[in-house]
């Protein structure tokens, strides 16, 4: 007889294979590529002629926004909200990290039976509890940050033959980037198929964007040439990915979306529009989005209404059958309706832009009406400049004057929509420490907020990349050089999950780095470590030719401002921060807390 767990456990399968009666997914996003460089589009400087023919099989929308840059434009669509809404302003600084707590995409298909995916990029966080297998991904195969190269990405990588993230840790790969994302894919895919395992996969190819490095053939190729080389290549193969999608027979049973995450980078062909990546003008969010369903959703058609990155969520659940959370309330539309033919498109809707890359932690509410857009039907107002999108796409005439009821009605929501998210865009989102779920924290400069130890000092915007690194510790190394180099530091935004005593891992490169680049770039001069948590500083001294320190430290449950940086570094005591700090829970506290609490007067 079977015991009740045993019985359970059998229900809750069949439960999960019932949810899971909904069609496969495969959302496939390329990083940088705009709108205007498709050859379906009008480019005549890119060959996507599997792209082309995709969208001819495909819904189109053909007027869908993204967000201005590519951290925010995941955070919404992994949320359906507005990536203010949930942490993420910003590419770095702290500040593209997605909040805890609210409901994902994949966490929504995980819940109703899917096997869920993502390969590629992620660029969302990189320690707990924002790492992809935190927020509804089974498997996990990720550079790190927001693209191979980046600070938290593994050291010294490369676009060829790169070394990838599993949930396991880090393995090498072999292959032009590209190429080796979509052989993941196609394999995972096909795991998933012959298993007859409903899935949802995201596929986010870190081409085009820079360094702009394309396969080995382009090799030759530079900038402008290089960018479009990527392209070809990314065409090339997400043909590959749809052959493999029907001769594993499930292509009827399985959506496929293909999108972008902002403006092209480049723009050298842009469909006549004005502004590219960072811009809230047209150029700059207006992207490509096709979505094919076989038999499902009309082919070749092509869709004028306003649609957004927000849509895909409450869509995509709908499209499946998955259930949403019951109080779930985003920003995005439902368009599975009108995608199959139900109802029309929704009309007279308004999305507000906000180009959210202030510098450091000023106050949020200082960049209210600065690289803002809000757009409808038929306006765009882009600041003070109105245009009217169906007469002038292009953005040529200012109309601000001429239609001012129009003007103020866009001001007035941009207004309240700004008074809503003010109060939530600038809450920091913090890494957790001694969690139980991951039990040593990797942190690096990438998610630096500016630094609280002395002033005018160079942030997470000066190390973005490794090379960035390379080039300062380079010129560091050299004592000629030192004295012009900058002030460079940092702290984190944390939350300790367990109070205890905890070992600090620190240094200028991270452990993974070669002997050669410890020694020639990691070397630390004679002088001083400094840690602060909170108020409290602790020190240590720096040997000579040191690489790496450990500190041991106590520290206390709840929120914490955590900084490490070094004297002696860099000349007329400018601080240096550690790049790369590890934070790995080792036991109790070693240091009783002290008891301040006031104590009663003695009985006379």
């Amino acid at each position: 007889m079977l015991r009740i767990p045993a019985l359970a456990a059998i229900a809750k399968v069949l439960l999960a294979v019932a949810f899971a009666a909904g069609p496969n997914v495969i959302v496939v996003i390329t990083d940088d590529q705009g709108y205007g460089d498709l050859s379906a589009h009008g480019s005549t400087q890119v060959k996507t002629p599997a792209l082309d023919k995709f969208r001819a099989e495909s819904t189109s929308l053909d007027r869908f926004y993204a967000s201005p840059t590519c951290a925010p434009t995941r955070a919404a669509l992994m949320t359906g909200l507005h990536e203010f809404r949930c942490g993420v302003s910003h590419t770095l600084m702290g500040r593209s990290l997605l909040r805890p707590g609210i409901p994902t995409l994949p966490e929504m298909f995980h819940a109703a039976g899917y096997r869920t995916g993502i390969i590629g990029k992620w660029h969302l966080g990189d320690a707990y509890p924002c790492r992809p297998e935190d927020r509804g991904f089974d498997d996990v195969f990720v550079l790190g940050g927001g693209g191979i190269g980046q600070t938290p990405d593994y050291w010294g990588n490369s676009y060829f033959d790169p070394m990838i993230r599993r949930r396991s840790g880090w393995e090498k790969t072999s292959g032009y980037c590209t190429q080796v994302f979509f052989n993941e894919a196609i394999h995972w895919m096909n795991e998933r198929v012959a298993a007859k395992q409903p899935f949802y996969l995201h596929l986010a190819t870190n081409a085009p964007h820079a360094p702009y490095i394309p396969p080995q053939k382009d090799s030759k190729l530079t900038g402008a040439d290089a960018f479009h080389a990527m392209i070809d290549d990314i065409d090339a193969n997400f043909a590959r990915l749809m052959e493999a999608l029907e001769k594993s027979g499930a292509a009827k049973d399985t959506i496929v979306v293909f999108m972008t995450d902002n403006g092209s980078a480049i723009a050298a062909s842009n469909a006549g529009m004005k502004g590219k990546k960072g811009s809230p003008d047209e150029g700059g969010v207006r992207v490509p989005c096709f979505i094919r369903w076989p038999e499902k959703i009309a082919a070749g058609k092509v869709v004028k209404d306003v649609t957004a990155h927000l849509d895909l969520l409450p869509t995509l659940t709908s499209l499946c059958g998955v259930t949403r959370p019951a109080d779930w309330q985003g920003d995005g539309v439902d368009l599975a309706p009108a995608l199959k033919g139900e109802t029309e498109f929704k009309k007279n809707r308004m999305l507000f832009t906000q180009v959210g890359r202030w510098p450091g932690d000023a106050p949020a509410g200082r960049f209210r009406g600065q690289d803002f857009s809000v757009r409808d039907d038929r306006s765009l107002l882009v600041g003070l400049e109105l245009y009217d999108l169906f007469a002038d796409p292009g953005q040529k005439t200012n109309l601000f004057a001429e239609r001012q009821v129009d003007a103020q009605r866009l001001l007035t929501a941009y207004g309240r929509w700004w008074n809503e998210v003010l109060p939530v865009v600038r809450e920091p989102v913090r890494y957790v420490v001694g969690a139980e779920e991951a039990p040593v924290a990797h942190l690096t400069a990438h998610d630096w907020w500016p630094s609280k130890e002395a002033d005018q000092v160079r942030g997470a915007e000066s190390v973005v990349d490794q090379e960035q690194i390379r080039t300062f510790l380079q010129n560091a190394q050299v004592a000629a050089t030192r004295n012009p180099l900058p002030a460079t530091s940092g702290h984190w935004k944390l939350q300790v999950a367990r109070e205890g005593n905890y070992e600090i891992t620190f240094g200028l490169v991270p452990p993974e780095a070669s002997a050669e680049d410890r020694r020639a770039l990691g070397r630390l001069r004679p002088g001083t470590a400094h840690l602060r948590a909170g108020q409290e500083e602790t020190k240590m001294a720096v040997q000579d030719g040191a690489t790496s320190l450990k500190v041991p430290m106590d520290l206390d449950s709840g929120p914490l401002d955590f900084e490490v940086w070094f004297d002696g570094q860099l000349l007329n005591d400018r601080i240096l921060g550690a790049f790369f700090v590890s934070i790995e829970r080792k036991g109790d506290r070693k240091v009783p807390k002290l008891d301040l609490k006031p104590r009663p007067a003695p009985a006379k």
